[in-house]
């Protein structure tokens, strides 16, 4: 579904997620043709190409041989960079995710209430070892209903590491941010995506 140029529409939220598998099949969250839900813990992870959203017009996926990020047709790299050596975080076996973020205004006056979507978000877990360096990182894309799109990085390591992040647009470095890493601590940064 990602490959194709079809505006698919997404069914009852803005967003849908999907995932493309390797054999060229597909599962997304409602069946096209009969609209029935599907369960997010049928994707079978082992087969996964490609995974993300759709819906408004535009498709936002990672892909699962590199990590990197495809939005709205351009792609978004996250490196990590010590002494030199760029690490590329999203090169593993990746777990997907996926989430909405909604509140509801209580008034007991007028019963159950509807509830109203914040954001939804998809992105990965993986972890990522070289010699004796383990890395465990998280990247999460947050579409929220209005606002900019953001990634949510959560990078630890198991040792102290003095790197930097680096995003990288359509293979050009957009910007870079310090990122000293201390053995077992997570970091977290939130990136406004920048085209």
């Amino acid at each position: 579904m990602f490959e194709q140029s079809l505006d698919f529409k997404a069914i009852d939220i803005p967003y849908n997620w999907n995932v493309d598998y390797l054999n060229g099949t597909n599962l997304s969250e409602y069946d096209e043709k009969t609209g029935v839900k599907n369960d997010f813990l049928e994707i079978n992870r082992d087969n996964i190409a490609r995974f993300g959203l759709f819906g408004c017009g535009n498709k936002f996926f990672y892909e699962d041989s590199d990590g990197s990020f495809n939005l709205k047709g351009k792609r978004v790299e996250i490196f990590y960079e010590v002494t030199g050596r760029k690490y590329r975080l999203g090169f593993n076996k990746k777990d997907p995710i996926t989430y909405k973020r909604a509140y509801a205004d209580y008034n007991n006056m007028q019963g159950p209430q509807r509830s109203n979507i914040d954001s939804i978000h998809f992105g990965y877990k993986t972890t990522f070892e070289d010699e004796d360096t383990k890395f465990f990182y998280q990247s999460v894309v947050a579409l929220p209903t209005y606002a900019n799109i953001f990634i949510e990085i959560k990078l630890s390591a198991n040792k102290n590491l003095s790197g930097e992040l680096v995003f990288k647009v359509r293979g050009k470095e957009i910007e870079r941010y310090k990122a000293p890493l201390n053995a077992g601590v997570a970091g977290q940064i939130n990136w406004t995506v920048k085209y």
